[in-house]
């Protein structure tokens, strides 16, 4: 083995030893031979030729020596940076030709969604479907939006933050990474997703039961996970069968045109704005896949109440569709896969 070429690959500034410098050594080794002579025996020449590996070693060493003491007075150089890639999510909103106002959890169209009559006149028609674009970094310390101001379409606003806490939602890497540890058994995979979840039950929350919580947070690894193995979505699905309250799946048609299975949570609804209308799931029926949610009305009522001449609504009414028309990781916020 050549150690001064290997210490000179580890360091191209090591240090380069003339021939003055490593005279005395040679002078050493050439008599250490002399000395170990024919007439020797095996077991004596081969300790004269360990000493010689030695005196060597000796050598590689000193070298190593000084190249230690030479990094402790030179500043230590900064770690480059890992770049991390993004998470692109193109959205189909498809609504009533209403007023709308949608709470969703961080990046996602996970959350609530309610209709107005303050800002247009409400209609029980469809409105021109609107798609929208956005980027989520991996760790979810930022997300990006296209610049409209520009008129380039890879032009985007980044606003850094850490909206995991912000927006109490698992990081697409915390998602993906929940989902890789994922039980099979959905009673401990339901138990890996309350211990993992962002933390939602505070005292302004609304006033879901345990059940409803639960949902959320399983259809909230769904929408943060870039992807989802078949085998660990039909999981998370079959921890959604369970839950108390749980709706009979339905087949429908998403926004792109897709087959899909729809299936939410029964609950108490109330006639307010945040609270008549309820969430449910779109998955593909046969890969379990994430195709987005949409929003049902809980109850029958008026929108912005009977007095306020909004249309009724009756209990049942699908009132938004917001389908994931398309996932993947990229290299930079504005690249579109």
């Amino acid at each position: 083995m050549d150690e001064m070429g290997e210490v000179r690959r580890f360091r191209s500034e090591a240090p380069m030893f003339d021939d003055a410098g490593l005279a005395p050594i040679h002078r050493r080794m050439r008599a250490e031979i002399a000395r170990s002579g024919p007439a020797r025996s095996v077991r004596r020449s081969r300790g004269r030729l360990a000493m010689v590996g030695a005196v060597a070693s000796v050598v590689v060493v000193a070298v190593l020596s000084t190249l230690v003491l030479r990094d402790e007075d030179a500043p230590l150089a900064a770690p480059e940076p890992r770049s991390q890639p993004w998470v692109h999510q193109e959205v189909r909103w498809d609504t009533w030709q209403c007023g709308t106002g949608a709470s969703t959890d961080g990046y996602s169209e996970v959350g609530s969604f309610n209709l107005s009559p303050a800002s247009q006149t409400c209609r029980d028609a469809p409105a021109p479907p609107q798609l929208k674009d956005r980027w989520i970094r991996f760790d979810g310390s930022a997300l990006a939006t296209p610049d409209e101001s520009t008129g380039r379409p890879d032009d985007v606003d980044v606003w850094e933050g850490n909206y995991q806490a912000g927006w109490q939602m698992l990081s697409p890497e915390d998602a993906r990474d929940l989902v890789a540890q994922l039980p099979a058994a959905p009673a401990a995979a339901l138990d890996l997703i309350r211990a993992r979840s962002a933390p939602t039950r505070f005292a302004g929350a609304l006033r879901l039961t345990q059940d409803q919580r639960d949902f959320a947070e399983v259809v909230g690894v769904f929408s943060a996970a870039p992807a989802i193995p078949e085998g660990k979505a039909r999981t998370l699905y079959e921890v959604i069968e369970r839950l108390t309250g749980a709706t009979e799946p339905v087949r429908v048609t998403d926004g792109v045109g897709r087959d899909v299975l729809a299936i939410g949570m029964d609950g108490t609804y109330r006639d307010n704005s945040d609270e008549r209308n309820s969430m449910q799931i779109l998955l593909d029926p046969e890969s379990f896949a994430y195709r987005g949610v949409r929003y049902v009305a809980g109850l029958d009522y008026y929108v912005g109440g009977k007095s306020s001449g909004g249309p009724f609504v009756p209990k049942g009414a699908v009132l938004a569709t917001a389908t994931r028309a398309s996932t993947a990781i990229v290299d930079r916020a504005g690249e579109r896969p």
